[in-house]
């Protein structure tokens, strides 16, 4: 297999023009981010304040969605691949954002709002989304996130498969079973942010949105693991 110039420490960059799979993700994804910012012209003082709120909101949306976007680039310009199970598990993807675009920036500004003390009294809040239905949404949204995380995890599982015909170093498969190890651990993460939602209080249930915020102590932990792995095997190989 002809490789390209390496493009990341590591890592041979295998996928050179871009495809019409990856065009059609960058629709997607440009669309999603689109339905995210959209929101109407404030007709008031009030309404203008508030907007700041609604501005973290977006803030924590534009960074999940160009956190999903890297991972998807990265995939292809790694490994190049445009076979069946690509496709397949690339079209599942591009679905669950379009799908998840809007509940995504509802569920980030509820969450905005409840922890800066936006809502001061009991039917304000309610009016927004029930307190005893916050659990049910915090779980939905779950499902969504392992599902998007879960199938990136397949896909580098399938090119971890295929590292023979990829020619993938030992460094490249070690940097391959992370972002399988990743996608694991979003999972985990999901279950135990729906588990805590569930199990409290209705007054308290969305504390169990806030088991995200482990998402980067976790994430940075195994990248580094993998990384110090992946510098000694590359030292070994170059002595």
């Amino acid at each position: 297999m002809t490789k390209s110039i390496s493009s990341e420490k590591h890592f041979t960059w295998r996928g050179r023009d871009v495809t019409r799979l990856e065009n059609l993700s960058d629709i997607v994804f440009a669309l999603s981010l689109t339905l995210i910012v959209a929101s109407s012209v404030p007709t008031n003082f009030d309404a203008l304040v508030a907007l700041w709120r609604e501005a973290i909101a977006v803030a924590f949306c534009f960074a999940l969605i160009l956190l999903i976007w890297s991972k998807h680039h990265a995939f292809h310009r790694r490994y190049g691949l445009d076979d069946g199970p690509t496709v397949f598990l690339n079209s599942i993807v591009l679905f669950l954002i379009m799908i998840f675009a809007y509940p995504l920036k509802y569920l980030a500004l509820f969450m905005v709002n409840f922890f800066t003390g936006y809502f001061e009294s009991g039917p304000q809040i309610m009016a927004v989304m029930p307190l005893d239905r916050v659990d049910i949404f915090i779980t939905i949204y779950s499902v969504g996130y392992a599902a998007v995380f879960g199938i990136f995890a397949l896909l580098y599982a399938h090119a971890l498969k295929r590292a023979d015909d990829l020619e993938l170093t030992e460094a490249e498969r070690i940097l391959t079973r992370l972002e399988v190890d990743q996608g694991i651990s979003a999972i985990i993460i999901s279950s135990l942010a729906a588990i805590i939602a569930l199990s409290l209080p209705d007054r308290w249930s969305p504390v169990g949105g806030a088991t995200y915020f482990l998402i980067g102590p976790v994430m940075m932990w195994l990248t580094r693991r993998a990384r110090k792995r992946a510098d000694t095997v590359q030292d070994s190989a170059g002595g």
